[in-house]
């Protein structure tokens, strides 16, 4: 009954949840094993793990270039039809991101980790979960707007049409879930407890993506989808709210807004700051409930640990 009373208090109850079961692995078993130190993953399998998943993109990349050289395709992106580059990118990101998978599970076994590394239950498909997360990451785009003023423009050819649209909402879910929340985040969550494993997690989701946009952009969405996946247990639900968020961003690029800001779009200013007042609470709140959750999981796991 105890071990019950437990698992019902691991999910955040202030906002719409499933009841969060912290995996029987996950308790940091540092403060038992002095040799735990040395296990995977340490900061150094981090930045490795960084340069694998990075390094098959350009790798895939450059061969696909050459190939296409030695063959006498243009490499052009200016010069060739949306729908060609589409299904050229779409071609390159599936080969690139097979290969960096690949390459980290070969890497994580090498290392000496072990044991499931992709967790999937039916509690992620909670549609109140679902629509909690949707709105808070939609309200993260709105809060970040003004220090996205301040950076580069987002530069991106991803080409138009039906290949794009796969890459996008199919691929790069699957892909980038499987990589950022499946095997980072677990395997940082067993060493070192759920608190770190969902910051770090979320900082290798939002450098894996490169300009300094995406790279903030990917590190606050990512602390939802990571909490998220922590509550659920599911990659399921971060995979249906990633597909979500690349079919808004798809829609933003063929209608040529992919650079608008919502201050852009909402006539009237005093409109704008009342929805981005909204967009802060939502954004604050939530952040809270989020952080409290997790450190109850994180005092659940280190009395799992003791016990």
């Amino acid at each position: 009954m105890e071990d019950k009373r437990l698992e019902e208090r691991g999910a955040m109850p202030e906002v719409p949840h499933t009841e969060a079961q912290p995996h029987a692995d996950a308790a940091p078993a540092a403060e038992k094993r002095p040799e735990s130190r040395r296990r995977f993953p340490t900061t150094g399998d981090l930045f490795a793990m960084l340069g694998i998943a990075l390094g098959a993109q350009v790798v895939v990349g450059l061969l696909g270039m050459l190939f296409s050289l030695f063959a006498g395709y243009s490499w052009d992106f200016n010069t060739m039809e949306p729908q060609a580059v589409g299904k050229l990118v779409a071609a390159l990101y599936f080969v690139s991101m097979s290969v960096a998978l690949g390459g980290l599970l070969w890497y994580r076994r090498a290392r000496g980790g072990r044991g499931r590394w992709a967790r999937f239950s039916l509690r992620g498909l909670d549609p109140a979960m679902l629509l909690w997360a949707f709105v808070m990451m939609c309200a993260v785009g709105v809060v970040l707007e003004p220090l996205f003023v301040l950076l580069p423009e987002l530069q991106i050819q991803v080409g138009r049409g039906f290949w794009t649209i796969l890459s996008l909402v199919l691929f790069a879910p699957v892909f980038e879930e499987l990589i950022c929340r499946g095997l980072v985040l677990g395997s940082l969550r067993a060493r070192y407890g759920v608190t770190i494993a969902w910051v770090v997690s979320s900082l290798f989701f939002g450098v894996l993506h490169g300009q300094p946009v995406q790279v903030i952009n990917g590190f606050v969405v990512g602390l939802v989808l990571g909490y998220v996946y922590i509550a659920t247990d599911s990659l399921w639900a971060t995979m249906i709210l990633h597909a979500l968020n690349n079919a808004v961003a798809y829609l933003m690029l063929a209608t040529g807004h992919e650079n608008t800001l919502l201050i852009d779009l909402i006539p009237g200013r005093a409109l704008y700051v009342a929805v981005y007042v909204v967009a802060l609470a939502v954004f604050v709140i939530s952040g809270y409930m989020m952080w409290r959750a997790l450190q109850r999981m994180k005092a659940e796991e280190k009395n799992r640990a003791g016990a």
